[in-house]
This record gives C-alpha cells, sequence and structure tokens, in this order.
C-alpha cells in the first residue's frame, strides 16, 4: 500500500496545476496534480509526453479510462464505492495508474482491507 502526502512514508512532492504556466513553474521533482476537466485533456497529454509525473482528481469510471489513456500516475478520489470499481478495472486491465483514495490516516486500515492501491492523507 502507498502512503503518499505523510512525511513518515513518503518524499513526494505534490504541485497543483490548472495550466500550462503552472506545470512549468512546477519544481522538476514533484507530481502535477490537476482537478479532472475534460477540456484540460492536452495539459494530461503534455505531462505524458514530457515524462512528467502528474495524478487526476477523478469522479467517474469515464474519466479513469481517460486519464489512464493518458498515462497518469495516480488517480485521486475521495469515495471509497468508486475506487474499490476502479480497483476492479485498474487490476483487470494492468493499468499503470495507481487508485488513491483522499483520506485521513485513521481510515487505513479499511482502505488496505479493500484493497486499494493507496491514501493521500488529508
Amino acid at each position: 500500500m502507498i502512503i503518499l502526502n505523510d512525511k513518515r512514508f513518503s518524499n513526494e512532492i505534490f504541485y497543483y496545476a490548472n495550466n500550462l504556466d503552472d506545470i512549468k513553474n512546477s519544481s522538476n521533482n514533484s507530481t502535477i496534480i490537476f482537478e479532472y476537466d475534460e477540456n484540460k485533456l492536452d495539459l494530461y497529454k503534455f505531462c505524458s509526453n514530457n515524462s512528467i509525473e502528474y495524478g487526476v482528481n477523478i469522479n467517474s469510471i469515464k474519466e479513469f479510462v481517460f486519464i489512464i489513456n493518458l498515462d497518469a500516475k495516480y488517480a485521486f478520489v475521495n469515495d471509497i464505492d468508486l475506487a474499490k470499481i476502479l480497483q476492479k478495472l485498474a487490476d483487470n486491465y494492468l493499468t499503470q495508474t495507481k487508485i488513491i483514495i483522499k483520506s485521513h490516516i485513521d481510515n487505513i486500515e479499511k482502505i488496505v482491507l479493500e484493497e486499494i492501491d493507496g491514501i493521500f492523507v488529508i
């Protein structure tokens, strides 16, 4: 299980971006986080084409399918039921995109038992 956004377990740096300038202004070793927007698929493609690691906050299976086809590193979700569905799809399709639920660290046992790839500690 991956534990993100907790200095005890991960040194990965996250940078929220809304546009190309935000991406260009991010540090070289950061992972970009986007809010899903179908009008911004070109930004995800830019990251993919330039080997920039990124994740997207998503709310549906459709959004998941789109971001895995653009090589997102992470699919961030808030809902455990959606995370379970997406995890099954990720496992079946052998995608490299990791399903990460945004949650408090106290919920880690439930997330582990649901076999979700990881948690982004909030």
